[in-house]
């Protein structure tokens, strides 16, 4: 089993763009499929995602240059048109808002849905009164779909304009999200979906706020990509700081709200626990969401305030509701298309800067630490 492939870049990011897409062309091209396929599900074609694509370069072009710019280079390194690049980088918004539609069909059809529904992520912060080192963490198990596994990577940016940080992301898109940068500020995050999904077209997308948020040099500065504008689609953030400090943010195109920790520890999964976000829609076709945050908390608090390494890493990797789980493995009964598991999972320190990486589901892929200053 290889580990993680990790691409290391500078303050340029026309540079950065290169040398990603350069690396990774294989993994962009099978990516791009992947999404066209899982598109196609849910009856968007071929060619009306590339024309969404085209509007969202446009869109991040004028809202995030330096963004777009990295885009541009992913997509002259690896042969892909803007367009494409730019729907792998839009591609929570396209997706998420067809999840939403497919959880307001009828009950009959939406049967039929449960089977092959999306799934999401079950994510979790730590204070320093829960962890037995006394620092801040977050972890995540990112469960996605099954085509992307094994195509995406750890991306370390070394930079003197901004902060330096270190992430996970997928082949192609310029990254940002489930990372810490050197400010000792961290993220990661779920998908969410709303009634109100899809009213305001076009707005800064969800990758390029998580990658703001790891711009930040103050943590008032990366609460702002979350709050300060009106979004596409929802989403949920988990925003902390090493000196102590978590904020979890459930964000819909109107409207934020906010969730701070509860004995040291704030879980989160694929549903609205807020009111005033219009009808939460992900519990519809995916029920495992309503247990999958409150039972990895539990599995959390069996330590008694204690919290180390090695118990963040038993609770990632529990299989109650199998294959439902909080550690998902693909269900060979779903279509390929829509089929999901968890695609990588995430623990990280933010008081050491560093992540601990498993390329898939954590019962099998080792957790491999990674670091901003070291390669």
């Amino acid at each position: 089993m290889t580990p993680i492939p990790s691409l290391t870049a500078g303050d340029d990011p026309m540079e950065r763009g290169r040398l990603h897409g350069e690396r990774f062309a294989r993994q962009i091209e099978d990516n791009l499929e992947t999404y066209l396929r899982r598109f196609e599900a849910s009856g968007l074609t071929r060619k009306a995602a590339l024309a969404e694509g085209e509007d969202w370069f446009a869109s991040i072009r004028r809202q995030n240059a330096e963004y777009a710019s990295e885009m541009a280079g992913i997509a002259k390194a690896s042969g892909r048109s803007e367009a494409e690049i730019a729907l792998l980088n839009a591609r929570y918004e396209i997706a998420f808002t067809l999840f939403g539609r497919d959880a307001t069909h009828t009950e009959r059809e939406r049967e039929e849905l449960l089977a092959t529904g999306p799934d999401g992520c079950t994510t979790f912060g730590l204070l320093p009164e829960a962890t037995a080192d006394g620092h801040t963490w977050l972890g995540q198990n990112w469960d996605w779909l099954e085509g992307v596994h094994g195509r995406n990577f750890v991306l370390r940016v070394r930079r003197t304009d901004k902060p330096s940080f270190i992430c996970l992301t997928e082949a192609g898109i310029a990254g940002g999200k489930m990372g810490v940068n050197e400010n000792g500020i961290g993220l990661v995050e779920n998908g969410l979906a709303s009634s109100h999904d899809g009213r305001y077209p076009l707005e800064k997308p969800f990758h390029v706020r998580c990658r703001e948020v790891l711009d930040a040099r103050e943590y008032d500065d990366a609460l702002r990509p979350v709050v300060n504008s009106r979004r596409t689609c929802s989403a949920n953030f988990v925003v902390g700081h090493a000196a102590g400090e978590i904020i979890d943010m459930e964000t819909s195109p109107d409207l934020v709200s906010y969730i701070h920790p509860s004995d040291g520890i704030v879980t989160h999964s694929n549903h609205f626990v807020s009111s005033g976000h219009g009808q939460s829609q992900m519990e519809k076709i995916a029920p495992n969401t309503l247990y999958r945050s409150s039972r990895i908390r539990r599995l959390l608090q069996r330590t008694g305030g204690s919290i180390t390494l090695d118990d963040m890493k038993a609770a990632t990797t529990d299989h109650f509701g199998a294959p439902n789980a909080i550690c998902r493995h693909p269900d060979e009964r779903t279509p390929a298309a829509k089929r999901t598991m968890t695609t990588g999972a995430v623990l990280i320190d933010l008081n050491e800067r560093l992540m601990y990486v498993a390329d898939g589901p954590p019962c099998t892929y080792p957790y491999v630490r990674f670091r901003i200053d070291e390669d």
